[in-house]
């Protein structure tokens, strides 16, 4: 899987770099402005195409090819309005185009369930809280598994940060659409919650 810590830096290519040193975007160089946005979205980029993909080593491939896509687009001294959502449309469509004969993103499996919980528990908890922490996440993970495809990927692109629009523009759907999925989505992980949260 991608580490997100000191080999993220190295899957930046050196030599993206070192082509866009001597060309500028007002007072920043192109390469520090793509390393900039690399730092900034990489670890959500990542997190959403392992997602859709399952496969960590997919996922870290694609991220490679939209940051590249993204030194292009920028070096061709393109316009680039909204770089959080042209990053994650460019992302999608990668996703899309590697995995066209699935009809549907997947949900993480066990073992992928099993890694997030582990690395959410630390070593020092005691064992009544690792217990509750690992009911809770077995409820999340149920509840999850409960909403609809759309549901779930409109949530997920929302807790990224993606605006209403960015998601709709991303998806192909109307903002309302989109809304209104997250809003169902929310309605039913607080409704499985709720008890927890009045008690």
């Amino acid at each position: 899987m991608l580490n997100l810590g000191e080999s993220a830096d190295r899957a930046l290519p050196e030599r993206m770099l070192a082509l866009a040193a001597d060309r500028t975007s007002g007072s920043m160089t192109l390469g520090e402005r793509v390393h900039g946005l690399f730092e900034q979205l990489r670890a959500p980029v990542f997190r959403y195409l392992l997602r859709k993909t399952r496969d960590p080593g997919r996922a870290e491939d694609i991220t490679q090819e939209t940051f590249l896509r993204l030194f292009r687009h920028l070096r061709e001294n393109r316009v680039l309005v909204n770089p959080r959502a042209w990053v994650f449309t460019v992302a999608n469509n990668l996703a899309v185009d590697a995995i066209r004969n699935e009809s549907h993103i997947r949900d993480l499996d066990e073992t992928t369930w099993k890694e997030i919980e582990e690395s959410r528990s630390g070593l020092q908890a005691d064992p009544e809280k690792l217990m509750l922490q690992r009911e809770r996440l077995d409820r999340l993970h149920i509840a999850v598994l409960n909403l609809t495809p759309l549901q779930r990927e409109c949530l997920h692109l929302r807790a990224e940060g993606l605006r209403y629009r960015e998601i709709a523009g991303l998806l192909e759907l109307s903002p309302s659409t989109v809304m209104d999925a997250v809003r169902r989505a929310t309605v039913k992980l607080a409704r499985e919650f709720d008890g927890e949260v009045s008690a």
